[in-house]
């Protein structure tokens, strides 16, 4: 068995290179495409860092570290209650800068919070991250599972552009 890398001979060699680099292309692309599309963008970024820094704000209005006229990242003044147990709550009303009668909504930051909007955003941006890497990894995979398909189905398919006919 000769290995012939004359395309006037075997046309189907160069061929094979083409597809290969445009496959390679095209799974690359798609890669990017579903990177781009899918990482966490600017804003969620931004919209993240207000609500630590108003949290380690609130903090620090709480245990005195910071004057109780301290303002939060939207602009607004903390709001500071002083509960009958002798414990005191600061609170941000956040971006919307409202709040309801009952509760915080979605964007509010409190003192008394165990699970405050930073790092429910952190884990939704963990989630998302992994998500779009796991996906832009799949059309690799995809494509490699068709190539040992067929080279499963096709043992001979490969090889039989590099043997030579006999003459």
């Amino acid at each position: 068995m000769t290995i012939n890398s004359s395309t006037k001979q075997h046309p189907n060699l160069s061929v094979g290179v083409v597809m290969t680099i445009v496959k390679f292309s095209l799974l690359a692309a798609l890669s990017m495409l579903i990177i781009m599309l899918g990482m966490p963008n600017i804003e969620q970024s931004r919209q993240e860092a207000r609500n630590t820094q108003a949290f380690f704000q609130a903090q620090q209005i709480k245990t005195g570290e910071l004057p109780s006229d301290t303002v939060d990242p939207w602009g607004h003044k903390f709001d500071i209650q002083h509960t009958s147990s002798n414990v005191t709550v600061v609170t941000s009303l956040g971006s919307n800068k409202s709040s309801p009668a009952g509760g915080y909504d979605s964007d509010d930051i409190s003192t008394s919070m165990s699970n405050p909007p930073h790092m429910r955003t952190m884990t939704r941006k963990q989630i998302q991250i992994f998500a779009t890497l796991a996906l832009s990894i799949s059309p690799w995979l995809v494509s490699f599972a068709l190539r040992i398909r067929g080279r499963i189905a096709h043992p001979q398919g490969r090889e039989a552009l590099y043997q030579t006919r006999p003459e």
